[in-house]
């Protein structure tokens, strides 16, 4: 599993109230499963629904408003010759045109033509396998009804003439605006280097030393050498504080600490978007690939659920002084094959490349 609950009762510092609101607003992001599609959408209402089959992959992403764009993608991993597009055996016809896959991409096909997209679903609806030639490997289409419906509904489309499944004769500026992105209206600290990082290292070890045992970080002299300090404020310090080094990622534990006084440092966990198994926003406490820009006030991290990519998570936080702000999260939680990164937006803001 690349998400980890945090199991202990530890000091939560700063918090990012954006994504705490999120989980009890009407638009707040969500990522669901009908038996074989995914639909994921994010705080703008932006959504991606895609099916979990290995040998093919079809990701259909729509954004949210009235003239919200819109894109079909075919990508076939184990098929080498994508000919066109069967429906339970049955060759569909359509204007889509295929290539073969490359070792760098696997998109064999898209379209971006509403008409088109749509004429595909209403072909679909009824069906069960999509495949790309009468011998290749068979999508199933069971969910996908469902999934689109979700999308429908999400992004008040239902009836409408931009619909996705539910398309009816209602104008398309009926369709409600797709939301402003979220925008930080604050200046970050100033950058104060810090001349004691190896001591604020050693001091949040031992000062969280039954906390790392607890939690299975082992501060030994190898994963010192790979942890760091980086300066946050006037007072205070982020220790980016090493657990391990993994086949293909490295794991953290952080801790905010006083810049001068290495005993008073405490645990950061900080919550994710989507809510876990209790219906209460996740928690992060271990950051994997973590990485801290002061000059931007900037915290990375970036997780895969295996080395191929296929699945895992990442995100960023702005620092203001005091509160980490959730600036971007993206997650594809089952690894069942897929493009290398290519995980649906679940959190952006203005200026985070969404």
């Amino acid at each position: 599993m690349f998400r980890r609950t945090l199991l202990i009762a530890a000091v939560l510092m700063p918090a990012v109230s954006s994504a705490t609101q999120a989980a009890a607003t009407p638009d707040a992001p969500l990522q669901k499963v009908f038996r074989n599609w995914q639909v994921t959408c994010n705080n703008l209402n932006d959504c991606d629904i895609r099916n979990l089959d290995e040998g093919l992959r079809i990701i259909l992403e729509r954004k949210a408003g009235a003239d919200g764009s819109v894109e079909l993608k075919f990508q076939a991993f184990g098929n080498d010759s994508p000919e066109g597009i069967w429906l339970d055996g049955k060759q569909w016809p359509t204007d889509i045109t295929f290539s073969k896959a490359s070792d760098d991409d696997f998109n064999v096909a898209s379209s971006t033509r509403l008409a088109t997209i749509q004429q595909w679903i209403q072909a679909s609806k009824n069906a069960l396998a999509l495949s790309l030639s009468p011998q290749g490997d068979a999508a199933s289409l069971s969910g996908l009804n469902a999934a689109l419906l979700l999308v429908d509904e999400r992004q008040g489309r239902l009836k409408n003439q931009t619909a996705l499944l539910r398309v009816g004769n209602n104008e398309p500026a009926m369709v409600p605006a797709r939301p402003a992105a979220p925008a930080f209206d604050f200046r970050v600290p100033d950058v104060m280097q810090l001349d004691n990082a190896q001591m604020l290292i050693d001091g949040a070890i031992k000062t969280n030393s039954a906390l790392l045992e607890k939690e299975s970080c082992e501060p030994n002299a190898e994963n010192r050498g790979r942890s760091e300090a980086q300066p946050l404020n006037d007072k205070q310090a982020l220790v980016l504080l090493n657990c391990g080094l993994g086949a293909y990622q490295s794991s953290s534990m952080l801790f905010i600490s006083d810049r001068t006084d290495p005993t008073r440092s405490a645990s950061l966990t900080l919550p994710l978007p989507l809510p876990g198994e209790n219906g209460q926003p996740e928690m992060l406490s271990w950051f994997t690939e973590a990485e801290y820009d002061p000059k931007t006030a900037t915290l990375f991290f970036s997780g895969r659920g295996r080395g191929i990519a296929d699945c895992g998570h990442s995100g960023s936080w702005k620092y203001d002084g005091k509160t980490f702000h959730l600036a971007s999260y993206n997650s594809q939680p089952s690894c069942n094959g897929g493009e290398p990164g290519d995980w649906p937006s679940v959190w952006v803001t203005a200026g985070s490349g969404q």
